[in-house]
């Protein structure tokens, strides 16, 4: 499953909580690289693996996310022990330690050669000779693991790998660990070596206190609706597996004689934080009649149970969200409006008024019974003032020629 598939057409506000405020080193929904030329090919080296079998592995170049950056280096230690680089070095460890042995078994047998004090020196030297032998196999070998790291980056991606090797196996006295102590002397190409230069690449992406932050983070992951149960724990499980992977304090100048490695969750312990990560209403159905999730396939498949259950109940609309109008569907779709029962500006219906219509009205507003400026007979009523206003004194908004010719023709009526 591509990083993706998970994901597509999901916001993190769908499957984080607290709004976004916290920032994972791996978020679950992955981060979108760069614009890249769409014609650009990818790097690559040649490899040979241990059974002989020839292949290429990518290289980088610094262009990327940070989730590809992680994945290309758990990459590359993977090829490189598929190559039998680790196996070759072990090997010759294993060699060191038995010629050592074999030196230190002559030296406590030193009290009974002395009858044969030449025989005893020649086997001396040779088991000597032996441990230069064994030594120098393991110099070569690691110097072979760090020569193919290299070989796994490339431009902008090269500059710091080079850099860190540098100064953690060909720097002069003094040199300096992860945790920022010196120590004197060249420290040399060794495994540990190889394996804090590994830890640095990691910190050049990666804040100190990734694999706590990584750790926290998934109990802040919880499920959406648009993706189904299996993809969504999947897609956890993938981000899950990250912590052992990150630079922790433990790793860092801020750690003490206190500081622990992050542990991963167990099984048990990550199956109970992603049942956490589903709605309520599917908690509760899990709950009735199962036990606390020992694994995460026990877990899925009880989540899917659900969501099959979930979906027909929907399908059927015997449900709360059926899909009809007016519903809430689910926590992410909007409040729906209350539909209006007649259109804007538009008088309710069943009201008429007979006098009114008859005498001149609004009739829709009322009923006959109910009618204020009508009597029975065609009468204005006492105290009606309908469209009369009173408010408003006689003559305004009038020229004084209007008002005066109006005056003339009062002035016969009043002689009369």
């Amino acid at each position: 499953m591509s990083l993706q598939a998970a994901s597509d057409g999901l916001k993190a506000q769908e499957v984080e909580r607290g709004n976004g405020r916290f920032n994972p080193p791996i978020p679950y929904i992955p981060e979108k690289a760069e614009e890249l030329d769409p014609d650009r090919e990818v790097p690559s080296v040649k490899v040979t693996l241990s059974t002989g079998v020839e292949s290429r592995a990518d290289m980088w170049d610094g262009s990327g996310t940070k989730e590809q950056f992680l994945c290309h280096m758990m990459t590359m230690r993977e090829t490189l022990g598929g190559m039998g680089l680790f196996l070759r070095h072990e090997e010759a460890e294993a060699k060191t330690e038995e010629e050592i042995l074999a030196n230190a078994v002559t030296a406590a047998d030193k009290e009974k050669a002395k009858a044969s004090v030449k025989k005893h020196a020649k086997n001396v030297k040779a088991c000597k000779e032996a441990i230069t032998a064994a030594k120098e196999e393991v110099s070569k070998a690691m110097a072979k693991i760090l020569s193919t790291t290299g070989n796994f980056f490339r431009g902008d991606g090269k500059t710091p790998c080079d850099k860190i090797v540098t100064e953690q196996t060909e720097r002069d006295d003094p040199w300096i660990d992860l945790r920022g102590v010196e120590h004197t002397g060249v420290r040399g190409k060794s495994m540990q070596a190889w394996k804090d230069c590994f830890m640095l690449m990691l910190k050049t992406v990666f804040p100190n206190n990734a694999a706590e932050m990584q750790k926290f983070y998934l109990t802040l992951i919880r499920h959406s609706p648009k993706i189904s149960v299996r993809a969504f724990l999947h897609r956890l499980t993938t981000v899950a597996g990250y912590v052992v992977e990150l630079p922790g304090v433990i790793n860092s100048r801020d750690a003490k004689d206190t500081t622990k490695a992050v542990a991963p969750y167990e099984d048990s312990e990550l199956a109970n934080i992603m049942k956490h990560a589903f709605s309520l209403k599917w908690q509760t159905q899990y709950d009735l009649g199962r036990k606390a999730p020992p694994t995460v396939e026990y877990l899925q498949n009880a989540m899917e149970k659900i969501e099959v259950a979930f979906r027909l109940q929907n399908a059927n609309g015997s449900s709360k969200n059926s899909g009809k109008p007016g519903k809430k569907s689910s926590l992410n779709d909007k409040i729906p409006k209350k539909k209006s029962s007649h259109a804007k500006h538009e008088k309710p219906a069943g009201k008429s008024c007979a006098l009114c219509k008859k005498f001149g009205g609004a009739s829709a507003t009322h009923n006959t019974n109910d009618c204020k400026k009508w009597d029975s007979k065609g009468n204005l009523k006492k105290g009606f003032k309908g469209g009369v206003d009173t408010e408003t004194p006689p003559g305004t908004g009038k020229t004084y020629a209007q008002l005066f010719a109006e005056t003339e023709k009062l002035k016969p009526r009043a002689r009369s």
